[in-house]
């Protein structure tokens, strides 16, 4: 009696490896991405006092520093001075900054330096779930960042009339969901950094384009088509519009533009920060 061997691919194709999706090129994550996530923010508690003073200064010192300095010459239309127009540009310009640093170097150190995805490929987690975990803790971290800038402008209301409506609550969410995209396109860069210092060239690529065209500082409305178009390319352009409608209380039908592009991206940014990043984990 002979025994008989079912070689894979003799009744059909072999399952791709890992559950790759063969259209998609990456695994679809499992909820294992929550330890990746959990690991992260037990090490940002460990070290909270050192990280929590940045963002909540730097955005209230930029923001008085112009708007009570510059602001004194500068005219806007309307009855707003320019102090207030700022600041619900703070709410997303600076915590934009975590987001992307984590995405950024914290990933790079992670990756190349500590071991830690290396560590973390030895249990059940996959790589895709490593890298969603990162882009979701990342993401967390504006959305932090923007509760502490927030607390302070609450502060500082009854003296500057920063906030006019109770709306601005939802403004967490939207830093959230703007996270989420800077993070995926944040990580991909880093995938294919082979140094530190080449992180670098993703500040002049992308970074400082979306912050002087983000319509936090001056409005864009005048500006060059070209660069109308430019702005709209940006999710922090349209995070922006939504926090100053937000913390105004002046929602329009317009606004719509600006939440589905934010919806809109998020499955291609996160697709391509897992597919890029998960190739540079298994090639090494």
């Amino acid at each position: 009696m002979t025994a008989t061997t079912t070689t894979p691919g003799a009744t059909g194709k072999r399952p791709p490896a890992g559950g790759v999706v063969p259209w998609l090129g990456i695994a679809i994550p499992g909820r294992q991405f929550i330890a990746v996530w959990q690991r992260d923010r037990d090490v940002f508690f460990r070290l909270w006092k050192a990280e929590v003073l940045a963002p909540t200064i730097e955005p209230i010192v930029t923001l008085l520093g112009l708007g009570l300095g510059l602001g004194a010459y500068v005219e806007l239309g309307g009855d707003r001075d320019y102090v207030e127009f700022l600041a619900p540009g703070m709410l997303m310009v600076f915590p934009m900054f975590g987001a992307m640093f984590e995405a950024l170097f914290g990933s790079y150190f992670r990756m190349d330096q500590h071991g830690t995805y290396a560590a973390i490929q030895a249990t059940p987690v996959r790589p895709e779930e490593i890298v969603l975990g990162d882009i979701a803790w990342a993401a967390s971290r504006m959305a932090l960042n923007t509760c502490l800038v927030l607390l302070m402008l609450l502060v500082l209301t009854p003296w500057l009339g920063f906030i006019d409506s109770p709306l601005v609550i939802f403004t967490i969410p939207v830093s959230l969901l703007c996270g989420l995209l800077i993070s995926g396109v944040s990580i991909a860069f880093t995938s294919v950094a082979r140094s530190i210092s080449q992180l670098s060239y993703f500040f002049s690529i992308y970074v400082l384009p979306m912050f002087w065209l983000s319509g936090a500082f001056f409005p864009t409305d005048d500006l060059p088509k070209w660069a109308d178009i430019a702005a709209n390319l940006f999710p922090l352009f349209h995070a922006v519009a939504l926090s100053r409608a937000l913390t105004t209380g002046d929602l329009e039908w317009g606004l719509l533009w600006h939440v589905g592009f934010l919806f809109a991206g998020l499955l291609p940014s996160l697709w391509l920060g897992i597919w890029a990043m998960r190739r540079r984990i298994i090639r090494g």
